[in-house]
């Protein structure tokens, strides 16, 4: 009896035939084609959007300044802000130069600064912080503010709130001067502000208070000034016509007599 071998089944017997070499490559061509097209697609998608957002945003009419807003301080203030500001209303708001605003604004003298924003579809946003008076000085005929900068914005009334009047050079050779004369008025209390009718101040280390009530007060500079008025709160319930805190540690009165 003879056995038999079975003969493997067709597909298993012999290997597939291999594709030509020539057909592969072509293949390859193809995909690489096709994917080549699908992202300059893409990118060609991408690039439309873009350039019709540009010319939405940055030149046509749809998103064009219309107004201004001015926040952080009052009228007058704020209608001259915006006079200032000078913004080009009907360009387009996002080629509108904030920079070249802000310098226009910050130029007010009684702008301490300003931030200048874009709020879409059509304003310009004006932020600005105000010069805050500390004491006024007199310039010719008037009084004009000054803030912690020794800077001279504004005009005051004759009575300006009970402020002190710095009496200092009121040019620019004045500058630190009128500095150091509101330095001692920013570290006095507003209590003991309010008592002082003057700080004269023949230069920078030389400060002098004259209360309200004819009382003086020798400040020295402005160095300790927080010191100084700790010294000189403690000392004033005491009579006396002059007090003298230059050297806070080592104060010195003249009683009344």
């Amino acid at each position: 009896m003879r056995l038999r071998t079975p003969s493997p089944p067709p597909d298993l017997a012999r290997p597939a035939p291999h594709a030509p070499a020539t057909d592969l490559k072509a293949a390859r061509r193809r995909a690489r084609r096709r994917t080549w097209l699908r992202r300059a697609g893409v990118a060609a998608a991408v690039a439309g959007l873009v350039g019709a957002a540009t010319w939405v945003v940055g030149y046509s009419d749809l998103l064009v300044l219309d107004q201004v807003e001015v926040t952080g301080v009052d009228e007058p203030l704020s209608e001259t802000v915006g006079q200032a500001a000078q913004a080009p209303l009907g360009e387009p708001l996002a080629r509108v130069d904030t920079g070249e605003v802000a310098d226009r604004v910050s130029a007010v003298p009684d702008v301490a600064a300003v931030v200048v924003g874009r709020s879409w579809p059509d304003t310009l946003t004006l932020q600005v912080t105000p010069r805050v008076p500390l004491a006024v000085v007199a310039v010719d005929d008037t009084w004009r503010y000054v803030d912690d900068e020794g800077v001279l914005f504004g005009e005051a009334p004759a009575d300006p709130d009970q402020l002190p009047a710095v009496v200092a050079p009121a040019g620019d050779d004045g500058v630190e001067q009128r500095a150091a004369a509101v330095a001692v008025a920013g570290s006095l209390p507003e209590t003991v502000r309010a008592e002082v009718e003057r700080i004269e101040a023949t230069s920078p280390v030389e400060v002098r208070l004259v209360l309200r009530d004819g009382r003086r007060v020798v400040w020295g500079s402005e160095a300790e000034s927080d010191r100084k008025a700790e010294v000189l709160v403690a000392l004033l319930p005491t009579p006396a016509t002059d007090y003298d805190v230059s050297v806070p540690d080592r104060p010195t009165l003249r009683p009344a007599s």
